[in-house]
Formats: structure tokens, C-alpha cells, sequence
């Protein structure tokens, strides 16, 4: 995935949890950012920061905060990339579904309704038919990414229904996208939000595949680029 239009900049403040202040080429702009997580570890003030301009002269701000370095490294904080990245890369066999061959997909689409939920993506082969959805993580101490950063009624509702898929005769996957490099390891932030804690190892039991990739990130770009495990045992503990 690339942006373009992609220019630095220094975060300065968050106002709200749209808007941003950065410092672009020593002026101060407003920016959308494309997050509405905390993110509090990540956006801290002076970082640098990935903007995009926007292309439509209708909108309030002109451009879009979509990544932070945080060290050395930097950390993809857009919500809607995951969705695009994993799309491409089930095309392209980056990312192998458990039991679907790469080969075998007839069918892959983007946004599709199950009962009370839209999931990410739908697809079948020709005896399979199977949703995907997905969940951005962006949260990290060291080499242990976490899901989630805040409590999120939402994404235990889709896990919920997810089983409901599974029980239905789809394969049911629920996939991690970890938007950083250099993670060895994702767990579930259990004490963050004990519901989807239960509703995941419940999914788990019922046959729903749990999935994680990281990924290359540069203040441009952002790719799958390899499988990493999950482990619900490990208990995360946000940096200080």
C-alpha cells in the first residue's frame, strides 16, 4: 500500500481524537488523523509524523495524520489500512488462510453483512464459502504487540458473530494486522477489556481461525510482510 502525497512533519498537540496539531515546514496545520484510539504512547509531542494531503478542496483539513515514529521505529496508525493491506495480500498469497488455498479463492469481496455485522471480507472456492475480519493493532511494549488499545463493545460483537459464521458452515478467520515491525508476539490486552478477552477464546474453541501479520512500515508505504504468532497466555503491561 502506498500513499501518496506523503510529507513529514512533528506532532504538537491532540485537541480531540479527530484532529491534530503538527508543525509542517515551521507552520502550525490542523490534520485529520486516522485513528480514533487513544494512541497516547505513540503520539507524544515533537515525534514524527507521516501526513498526507488530500486531493479534495472541500474538506476542513487538508491533510491526514496516518503514521508516528516511535524510536526507531515507525508505527502505521491509519484504521482503514488494514482492511486494504489484507485484502491485497490474501490476493497475492502473503497472507495464507488455514484450510483456503490461495488458488482455490473464486470469490473475494470487501464489506459484506452476516446477521447483525459487516465483516471485512467475504470469499469462497468452489466448496467454501469464508469471512475474514480484521483488526488493526498498534499497540506495543518491545517486541509484544496487544489488541486492544481501548475497550471496544464493537470488535466483541464481531467476534460474537464470527461463531455464529463458523457454526453456519463458513470458516470463520479473525485476523490481526500488527502495523509495525520488529513484533515477535501478539496477545490480547485482557485486562484492557476482559469481554472480547472471553468472546476470543471462546471463537478459538468454536473453530474460528486467529490470525496475525506484521508489517514494513515507512512514512509512505505499509506491507504484509510475514506471520506471527499468538499468544493469549502473555500478559501485556503498557509502557510507562
Amino acid at each position: 500500500m502506498q500513499y501518496p502525497n506523503s510529507q513529514l512533519a512533528r506532532f504538537v498537540a491532540r485537541p480531540n481524537r479527530f484532529i491534530a496539531t503538527c508543525r509542517l515546514h515551521d507552520e502550525l496545520v490542523q490534520v485529520h488523523v486516522k485513528n480514533t484510539g487513544r494512541n497516547k504512547e505513540i503520539l507524544q509531542p515533537d515525534v514524527p509524523v507521516a501526513l498526507v494531503k488530500s486531493d479534495n478542496p472541500k474538506r476542513k483539513t487538508q491533510y491526514d495524520l496516518v503514521a508516528a515514529q516511535v524510536g526507531a521505529r515507525w508505527i502505521n496508525i491509519d484504521s482503514q489500512a488494514p482492511n486494504q493491506v489484507a485484502y491485497d495480500s490474501i490476493l497475492s498469497g502473503a497472507i495464507q488462510l488455514p484450510g483456503i488455498a490461495t488458488t482455490d479463492i473464486m470469490t473475494l469481496k470487501r464489506e459484506v453483512t452476516f446477521e447483525d455485522a459487516r465483516f471485512d471480507i467475504f470469499g469462497s472456492t468452489a466448496t467454501q464459502p469464508f469471512f475474514v475480519e480484521l483488526k488493526g493493532v498498534t499497540l506495543a511494549n518491545g517486541t509484544l504487540a496487544a489488541f486492544p488499545d481501548a475497550p471496544t463493545s464493537r470488535a466483541a460483537k464481531h467476534v460474537a458473530t464470527l461463531v455464529r459464521a463458523q457454526q453456519a458452515g463458513y470458516q470463520a478467520y479473525l485476523c490481526f494486522i500488527v502495523q509495525m515491525s520488529g513484533i515477535d508476539a501478539v496477545t490480547i490486552y485482557a485486562q484492557r477489556d476482559p469481554a472480547l478477552y472471553a468472546a476470543i477464546l471462546a471463537a478459538k474453541k468454536a473453530g474460528v481461525h486467529l490470525l496475525a501479520y506484521g508489517c514494513a512500515v515507512t512514512p509512505a508505504t505499509l506491507a504484509t510482510t510475514k506471520s506471527i504468532p499468538i499468544d493469549l497466555a502473555q500478559v501485556f503491561t503498557e509502557v510507562s
